[in-house]
């Protein structure tokens, strides 16, 4: 199994051509949040675009929406209703999938999209074209609770911390920290995708065989947050041309990167997942990205 290190995230992070446009960055499509969760689609769609992305769509709860904006006013809205259960309406979610052209985006759905998320993940997967997606949180949870699980793209990444790694393979959370790189393995050969299993010493297990092994991060990210971050900087580096091997690996090494330089700041008990956006911008202008 092979160290993720600096050299080797800096050898695939692409520089920007002078002349260039926010077409040649690519488009992220997020769908997430729900009523009880309102911060998660906050958080992934700023780490898709501190990330690079050339245009980020926020498909949210009208409760979520006004404060992505007010953070983050790059994000383009995708508003949409909610049900009584305070889940996004699929007919809604429909409709936002619907303004993408095939292949030309990469969606990112999961955080924060609660226990509704499955006629979401049909609704978003089944006959549809991305260029790529990233699947994290409550869209694991509702892959693993499937009975026939939807044709992922050609380019996916999963991103599963242990208890959903756990439910996604029918194991233990035991079973998986006892043999993380195993088990990632034979998800990610099983499901052909890129599978990120989190936690100390993050591994990217890739459908070829290859094994990545996470050397940066630290304790302080274990907190709510931190993983719609993660996703929304790897659904950035998908939109950017890398592949979802090398998507996930830099994004993992960048996120665990900042997350370091952040806690020498304000200490792992004190530092939030969004402190870490200052630090990332720091480590890539000293890398010239």
């Amino acid at each position: 199994m092979q160290d993720i290190t600096r050299e080797y995230v800096l050898s695939r992070l692409p520089r920007r051509a002078a002349d260039t446009n926010k077409g040649s960055f690519g488009t992220v499509a997020v769908f997430a949040g729900s009523e009880r969760y309102l911060g998660a689609p906050v958080l992934a769609a700023e780490g898709a675009l501190r990330c690079g992305a050339g245009l980020v769509f926020l498909a949210t709860v009208p409760q979520a929406m006004q404060p992505a904006l007010a953070r983050c006013p790059e994000c383009c809205a995708l508003p949409c209703r909610t049900g009584p259960d305070g889940f996004l309406l699929p007919a809604d979610v429909q409709a936002a999938a619907g303004s993408f052209a095939p292949g030309r985006a990469v969606l990112l759905a999961g955080p924060g999209l609660g226990a509704g998320a499955d006629p979401l993940l049909r609704t978003l997967l089944d006959g549809r074209s991305w260029k790529a997606c990233v699947l994290d949180a409550d869209a694991l949870n509702a892959l693993a609770a499937r009975n026939s699980a939807p044709v992922l793209p050609p380019a996916a990444v999963l991103t599963p911390h242990p208890g959903e790694m756990a439910r996604l393979t029918g194991l233990t959370v035991e079973q998986v920290q006892a043999d993380r790189a195993g088990v990632a393995a034979r998800c990610a050969r099983q499901r052909r995708c890129v599978l990120v299993l989190k936690g100390s010493g993050t591994i990217v297990a890739a459908p070829d065989g290859t094994l990545l092994r996470n050397t940066t991060g630290n304790p302080g990210l274990a907190r709510g947050g931190s993983g719609d971050i993660l996703a929304g900087m790897i659904a950035a580096l998908l939109a950017q041309g890398l592949s979802p091997a090398d998507a996930a690996a830099c994004g993992v090494w960048l996120h665990g990167a900042a997350a370091d330089r952040c806690a020498a700041r304000k200490s792992q008990l004190a530092m939030l997942p969004h402190d870490i956006f200052e630090d990332l911008g720091t480590l890539l202008a000293e890398a010239g990205r």
